[in-house]
């Protein structure tokens, strides 16, 4: 049930990545990435969660620097660089992402699925809060902030815990204070 809940959490987060990215059409039946600059050269600049992000700091936060993740189930997505660790405290739900991306702020606001947005002020820098509809409120938080190159994100999911004690933008607001000065401006 857990390996279930785990991968329904990682398929959403793949649907709403794709959802972001946007497409659009020059031909019928002939979609074509709406971004203008060639996405790969793009992705290939963008700040690397994965790489970028000390272990030490991970660890000082209760993140298990051993359930790293790159990417979607494995996969690199075009257009994005993703971190995923899991909370050592709470092993078997709550798993913190890390997410850099060409896309930008406004197309995060403009998804419908996006809800709830927050102004924040995290470590001196101005960013935006929200939750994705299709979780409940207590097991989702996303805060993301503005970069020259597109966005940078974190998350919090907690589907996999039946009890969730801590809200989780409570549990995330810690989190992003220590890694938010890391992020590219």
């Amino acid at each position: 049930m857990l390996v279930r809940r785990r991968f329904m959490a990682v398929t959403t987060l793949l649907c709403g990545a794709l959802a972001i990215a946007g497409c659009s059409s020059t031909e019928s039946g002939n979609a074509q990435p709406s971004a203008t600059t060639d996405q790969a050269a793009a992705t290939a600049a963008l700040w690397d969660p994965c790489s970028q992000i000390p272990d030490s700091t991970l660890t000082s936060l209760g993140l298990d620097v051993k359930s790293k993740r790159s990417g979607i189930l494995g996969a690199e997505e075009p257009g994005w660089k993703i971190c995923r660790w899991d909370d050592a405290n709470y092993p078997s739900g709550f798993g913190i992402g890390a997410y850099s991306t060409i896309h930008t702020l406004d197309e995060v606001r403009a998804k419908p699925t996006n809800i709830e947005f927050k102004d924040v002020v995290i470590a001196g820098r101005s960013g935006v809060q929200f939750r994705q509809s299709h979780y409940k409120a207590n097991e989702d938080c996303s805060i993301a902030f503005s970069t020259a190159t597109g966005l940078a994100q974190l998350d919090l999911l907690t589907t996999g815990v039946k009890e969730k004690a801590v809200p989780p933008c409570e549990r995330l607001q810690p989190i992003a204070a220590a890694i938010v000065p890391l992020f590219p401006k």
